[in-house]
């Protein structure tokens, strides 16, 4: 038997597997077979995936896979950061960028697989510091600064279960119709830029197919920062059309800007969401941990 030991934190309402007890059981019956012990774990409301990631660390896990969606692994991550141990993502949820980007299976068989094998990699991660409470939270994707926090807000949870990803897109665009932009400022790299909005990209897809940052990527130890700077709705929707093409409009675009730092700050009272989770109102800073984590791949 290896002297890995893994931990399978898993969100039973993810996705719309009515029982994820079979895929889980699964996982660590072809674990075990190909020579890793995997314990099961099943979260049981917000912010459990965190307590029980930091438990698995404390407890000497090497490994703690997370079976979710992004919300699942973005919790995973707050209780993993800064205690060492690897992180294997199994996508069961909505968007699950991650598991995109890294080229991960849903299929129980086939993730085991990969995780038996024990490929890895290192990637960075964001924090946002919420300034008024002093609250630190880790991210791998992108933090939103306006109109994408109202938006996951004002998501029902019951309609993410029924229609996935495409959730976002009904509320996004019925939010869209009444919003109305708020300004706030982003300072970095020595400059005070006005915005209505801003995404802190750690990787170059959001909401599964959508390219805000780029040029963001996942091992990198600065951030790719857009910034926009308009009240026309119409601005918002034409921007949007660029990035569902795949591609944000190019620097010099009227009312966008992009930078590169490690470091910003944005000011003001509006919400924020990252990985698709609020975290908080303005101000907060944010900043890219070089440690960062490390990351089973296939």
């Amino acid at each position: 038997m290896s002297e890995r030991r893994g931990v399978l934190i898993y969100n039973p309402k993810a996705g719309r597997n009515l029982d994820p007890a079979v895929p889980v059981e699964a996982f660590r019956a072809a674990a075990l077979a190909l020579g890793v012990e995997v314990d099961a774990r099943a979260t049981k409301g917000p912010n459990d995936a965190a307590r029980l990631a930091a438990e698995a660390a404390r407890e000497g896990a090497t490994d703690v896979i997370a079976r979710g969606g992004d919300g699942t692994v973005h919790e995973a991550i707050q209780g993993l950061a800064g205690f060492g141990g690897r992180l294997m993502v199994w996508p069961a949820g909505t968007a699950n960028v991650l598991a995109r980007q890294l080229g991960l299976p849903r299929e129980a068989e086939a993730a085991a697989r990969v995780f038996a094998g024990g490929r890895s990699r290192r990637i960075t991660l964001g924090a946002a510091t919420v300034e008024r409470t002093g609250e630190r939270r880790y991210f791998f994707m992108m933090a939103g600064v306006g109109l994408d926090a109202s938006v996951v807000r004002s998501v029902r949870p019951r309609l993410k279960r029924r229609v996935g990803e495409a959730a976002f897109w009904y509320a996004g665009l019925a939010h869209l119709a009444h919003w109305v932009p708020e300004e706030f400022t982003v300072e970095v790299g020595g400059e005070r830029l006005r915005a209505t909005y801003a995404a802190v990209g750690k990787a170059p897809w959001y909401g599964g197919k959508l390219a805000i940052t780029p040029r963001a990527r996942l091992d990198a130890e600065e951030f790719e920062v857009c910034v926009i700077d308009t009240r026309s709705r119409l601005r918002y929707l034409r921007l949007l059309s660029h990035a569902m093409r795949g591609g944000a409009p190019e620097a010099g675009t009227r009312g966008l800007t992009f930078r590169r730092a490690a470091r910003l700050r944005c000011t003001g009272d509006v919400p924020v969401q990252a990985d698709g989770e609020l975290i908080g109102d303005l101000p907060m800073t944010f900043e890219v941990v070089k440690e960062g984590l490390e990351v089973i791949v296939p």
